[in-house]
């Protein structure tokens, strides 16, 4: 008894055994997978166990695509494909299931299984395989469908292909940004690459993003060398293509056309004297007026464009009523008009102590540092109607006096502070309230500002000897951050050093554009009109600056 007591003492939880952790196998299908001269019109295919489909709208990839899709199911360990149309002649056709197929307990995939046949006498065996990037910061993109045609249409030109008939076959690219179109016969194919938000296989949306190759690729069968080299004429000889001569992969640069229409996007009251209009491209005209305030003066607002002219902000000035009915033209396309109620909202509850309000500002010290080659700038929410330097004090170790205050430009929202600042000197910058007024009416509150001014030996200087290629046009070549903001940026138009100074240690990255329309921006490209984007070129490595250090660094640019 003590023994049997012993033994059920000693409990434990059952185990189901390991976890599977093996994806599900094809067995076997029907008709049998490479299959020529098919004719079924229903295809089932076992597994080595129970099976289901995960996304399979996403996830299952036919090429050539047809227009209805087939019908895919799962019962029990088979998957079943009934087509809904009739199949091309002389065409092979391949299915990519993705990761769709799974095992019905655990979701393990099966990736990338391929059911491959042919309704002509041979199963087309050559490829073209590549890499879609973006075309501005050369990232690699997924879920792209790379696509190819044949120029066998004899109504429409082969560069009006992608906008009005469907690929001769395509491919998506997994997350590197990779592709590979099996199955294709020996041709001349143009290629491209698109982000087809509505899965038509066509090139019809303003949005979508494409990529394009400005000549032919060319693929043909390998001779064997035993044939290549014998005296019998080869052209009689029949033999199944097996792979591609040049084992090429193609890049392709994905863009967003740009849109020559001007529209706007959107527009918005913040507060009670800021309006923003957003607009589709850049700006190259704008008209405002007042419908119903004829009286009031031309200037009753102050316009504020951004970088790329697309955003515009009106400072509104006081003295406007509390509702106000705004028109906007912009080129000959834009009229808008809009009524805004600028009257401050009730505020709700109880009756709160009097708020006092201040105008806000920010400095451009950061971490109580100033960079030696800047000069102090204080930043406001609103635009300025006045300031007085009196109530602005300057302090160093030496001395203290009210230095030289201006506006910034275009708008004054940016009050600057001018001194000749020594390296390695402390200061401290007293704003007294009431020292800067916006058009609000409100002032500043009282602030201190101390920072200390870097020396030369805090920063580094990158000296890059730069080799261009013979090649039209010029270059912008920018100094990037860890997040690829511009740090710095110069116009190059030939060969030689380019000093990059004030750096701060840190790792930089280096880009290069080659600005063939000399506009001193990066231009994306047009497919109708045949324009490539502008190429762009990343420095190989990391620039990695130390304090009081000058680095120099060789860059060859490539040719086209």
């Amino acid at each position: 008894m003590a023994f049997i007591a012993a033994r059920c003492a000693h409990q434990g939880s059952l185990s189901g055994g390991p976890k599977d952790t093996e994806p599900p196998q094809a067995q076997e299908s029907y008709p049998p997978n490479r299959t020529t001269r098919f004719q079924a019109k229903r295809v089932i295919v076992t597994f080595n166990e129970f099976i289901q489909l995960k996304d399979p709208g996403k996830e299952i990839f036919m090429s050539p695509p047809m227009k209805e899709k087939p019908e895919f199911k799962v019962q029990g360990k088979d998957l079943i494909i009934n087509f809904k149309e009739e199949l091309k002649e002389n065409t092979t056709y391949t299915i990519n299931f993705g990761n769709s197929v799974v095992d019905y307990t655990e979701a393990n995939p099966f990736p990338n299984f391929e059911y491959v046949f042919s309704t002509g006498d041979v199963i087309d065996s050559l490829f073209l395989s590549g890499k879609v990037l973006n075309a501005f910061n050369l990232k690699p993109e997924p879920d792209i469908i790379a696509m190819v045609y044949m120029d066998d249409n004899d109504s429409i030109p082969l560069d009006s292909l992608p906008l009005r008939v469907q690929p001769k076959s395509a491919s998506r690219t997994d997350k590197e940004g990779k592709f590979r179109i099996n199955n294709l016969p020996p041709g001349e194919y143009k290629l491209i690459a698109l982000q087809d938000f509505n899965s038509n296989f066509y090139y019809d949306l303003p949005n979508e993003r494409i990529a394009f190759l400005d000549s032919l690729v060319t693929l043909a069968p390998e001779i064997p060398d035993s044939l290549a080299e014998s005296e019998e004429d080869t052209a009689s000889i029949t033999y199944t293509p097996i792979s591609l001569i040049s084992d090429t992969d193609y890049k392709l640069y994905l863009f967003e056309q740009v849109v020559t229409s001007q529209k706007l996007l959107g527009k918005k009251l913040f507060g009670t004297n800021r309006l923003q209009y957003c607009f589709r491209m850049p700006l190259d005209t704008l008209e405002v007026s007042l419908l119903d305030s004829i009286s009031l003066t031309p200037d009753w607002f102050i316009p504020e464009y951004s970088v790329n002219r697309d955003t515009v902000d009106l400072w509104l000035k006081p003295g406007l009523p509390d509702t106000i009915h705004v028109r906007v033209f912009a080129g000959d396309s834009i009229a808008d008009t809009s009524r805004y109620n600028l009257k401050p909202p009730e505020r709700l509850g109880k009756q709160r102590k009097e708020e006092v309000l201040h105008a806000k500002f920010k400095s451009n010290v950061f971490a109580f540092a100033l960079n030696i080659n800047q000069e102090l700038k204080l930043e406001f929410t609103s635009p300025l109607s006045s300031f007085d330097s009196t109530r602005i004090l300057l302090k160093s170790s030496e001395d203290s006096l009210s230095p030289s205050v201006t506006y910034g430009d275009p708008v004054p929202r940016t009050a600057i502070i001018h001194h000749h600042w020594k390296q390695g000197e402390s200061y401290k910058v007293i704003v007294d309230d009431s020292a800067f007024m916006d058009q609000k009416g409100l002032v500043n509150d009282s602030t201190t500002i101390s920072f200390k001014v870097r020396s030369m030996e805090d920063y580094g200087i990158l000296i890059l000897s730069l080799i261009l290629p013979d090649a039209p046009g010029q270059y912008i070549i920018q100094l990037l951050d860890k997040n690829e903001n511009i740090v710095q940026e110069q116009i190059i138009l030939n060969s030689g050093l380019v000093r990059f100074e004030f750096l701060l240690p840190e790792s930089y990255k280096l880009k290069a554009i080659h600005d063939m329309n000399g506009n001193k921006k990066w231009n994306s490209g047009n497919y109708k009109a045949g324009l490539l984007p502008e190429t762009v070129e990343y420095y190989p490595n990391d620039i990695s600056i130390r304090a009081n250090w000058d680095l120099q660094e060789d860059w060859k640019l490539k040719s086209k």
